[in-house]
């Protein structure tokens, strides 16, 4: 059995607010093109590889980070693994 406070107000007493909606930023047909600028990059310089996980890491990370944040890390991530499979292929 929980404790109750006697001296606590009762719940019938606070009002409580309705939950804070914040409408949801819809994304704009142009949210493809500095993904695909980013990965046509990196595929030029480092590979396919590269580029494909540049582009798969931006629709992931883009509902967590928002658009700026995901195309920044998928690109350091599209490149770190183009690297690394350079790396694991050449030693």
């Amino acid at each position: 059995m929980a404790y109750e406070d006697p001296n606590a107000p009762s719940q019938a007493s606070v009002p409580t607010k309705a939950p804070a909606t914040t409408p949801e930023k819809k994304s704009g047909s142009w949210d493809w093109l500095w993904p695909s600028i980013l990965a046509v990059v990196i595929v030029k310089v480092f590979g396919l590889v590269g580029g494909l996980v540049t582009f798969g890491c931006y629709y992931w990370l883009k509902p967590k980070l928002g658009t700026w944040g995901a195309v920044a890390a998928s690109g350091v991530i599209g490149v770190v693994v183009a690297i690394g499979l350079m790396a694991m292929i050449r030693s």
